[in-house]
């Protein structure tokens, strides 16, 4: 056997393909700058205000796994549960900055749980658990969920998170990209105002022993007078549009 030729081979072989994932992101890259100016041109015929989307930049996600945490209730050692509901200590604040302040001194990981303005009232502050800066959005397994007329607080926690070994990390797509679909599908019409547009995780399936989430917008949406509250995919076209009741 020629060794050297199969090693030149090898290596004529490693090139091709570092040239061939460098051409496939160019024209990844170049395709997400046409779609964008596309959809730019399409909302301008309209009275959409996407004003709040012009601080986006670009990132990559994928789709990521977990596990629900078994919580264990420090009054009663004897049981487990993967969502636990315990008292509200006495004097604590039932507002966003008395129950900061509390879930980071008294609940476990409580500092990884961040206060979610748009799904929270007056009666019930809902405080969601990020991962790597970005919100798992308000889900059962993945929030604080503190009731005043109960005056208790009711934990989800998802351990051990990971990416998924069946995904690949993706371009997030622009929120004006969908936004312009949004309007195109009529799911919106022409006067709509984007109030906001998080980027986080969305639960798509919880088992006994695994959570999935999936890359989400949140659009904070104002349309014909009515506030509505809309998860569109981020890395994917096909995925289907979930509203907020």
């Amino acid at each position: 056997m020629d060794w050297k030729l199969t090693k030149s081979l090898f290596v004529a072989a490693f090139l091709l393909m570092n040239f061939v994932l460098i051409y496939i992101l160019y024209n990844e890259s170049n395709d997400e700058v046409r779609e964008l100016s596309e959809s730019t041109n399409a909302l301008s015929e309209t009275n959409i205000d996407t004003s709040a989307l012009e601080s986006f930049e670009t990132v990559q996600m994928q789709i990521i796994v977990g596990e629900p945490a078994a919580l264990e209730d420090e009054a009663d050692t004897s049981d487990e549960e993967t969502e636990l509901t315990v008292p509200i200590e006495d004097g604590v604040t039932f507002a966003p900055e008395g129950l900061n302040t509390y879930k980071n001194n008294s609940i476990y990981r409580g500092e990884e749980y961040h206060y979610d303005e748009v799904m929270s009232d007056p009666e019930t502050l809902i405080f969601n658990q990020h991962y790597e800066d970005y919100p798992i959005f308000s889900h059962e397994a993945a929030r604080l969920y503190f009731s005043e007329e109960s005056a208790s607080m009711t934990q989800g926690y998802v351990e051990n998170i990971e990416a998924s070994d069946y995904s690949v990390e993706q371009n997030v797509r622009h929120p004006k990209v969908i936004v312009e679909e949004l309007y195109l599908q009529e799911n919106i019409t022409e006067d709509a105002v984007i109030n906001s547009a998080t980027l986080g995780y969305y639960i798509i399936l919880e088992e006994e022993d695994q959570i999935m989430m999936r890359p989400k917008w949140q659009f904070e949406i104002t349309d014909e007078n009515v506030e509505r509250i809309l998860y569109v995919d981020a890395i994917s076209q096909t995925e289907d549009i979930i509203e907020r009741e």
